[in-house]
């Protein structure tokens, strides 16, 4: 058992070496232009290592994209129970959007690397269009319970703005190395939501 528990951290720490590689590599190249080979010289692994894990560099982008989004769907579950009591969306307390945002927030920060290299995609890429397009249907998933039918096309001006704005606070958050703790930087994104969606007057 001590055995296996070795050999998963050899292969956890393997696999998040190689992909820190990648996006390291990233920040200056388009993925066409970087190799296996080049991602394994900064990975200090081997290319049969890297072959056991992936088939390709591509395989090796995609993965990480199939990562993130299992991460933001996690948040998303998390969220979901906060709505449970709530019938209509001016319930939502400074409180409730406080844990909302928490859950992302700590997410993010548990896996600053990988946020690092999604926001710092191209903007026009096609990740960042997916990112967009499931982000809202995600955040829709988890208000739609308590959003009026009539009041849709308020939420997704509403939601187009808060979307915009919590990324560039969250780029900027992790730009800095997250220099404002966690939890107070979900409040201050909480209040930041409460005005936003409550300024439609939801009844």
């Amino acid at each position: 058992m001590a055995e296996q528990k070795r050999e998963d951290r050899r292969k956890s720490y393997t696999k998040k070496v190689i992909r820190e590689s990648l996006y390291e590599l990233m920040k200056d190249k388009q993925i066409d232009k970087i190799t296996v080979t080049q991602i394994c010289e900064k990975a200090d692994v081997n290319r049969s290592t890297f072959y056991s894990y992936y088939t390709d560099i591509y395989d090796l982008h995609q993965k990480i994209i199939k990562e993130f989004f299992e991460m933001q769907q996690e948040v998303v579950n998390k969220s979901k129970n906060i709505l449970e009591s709530k019938k209509n969306l001016t319930q939502l307390t400074i409180d409730d959007y406080s844990e909302i945002a928490y859950a992302y927030v700590r997410t993010v920060k548990e896996n600053k690397e990988l946020y690092r290299f999604i926001f710092n995609q191209n903007s026009t890429s096609s990740i960042h269009v997916s990112f967009g397009k499931v982000f809202y249907h995600m955040v829709y998933e988890i208000l739609s319970p308590v959003l009026p039918e009539e009041h849709i096309e308020s939420f997704k001006i509403s939601f187009n703005f808060i979307s915009g704005g919590t990324t560039s606070i969250l780029m900027d958050w992790l730009t800095k190395d997250c220099p404002i703790p966690s939890k107070r930087l979900a409040r201050i994104l909480a209040h930041y939501y409460y005005g936003v969606f409550n300024s439609f007057a939801i009844k």
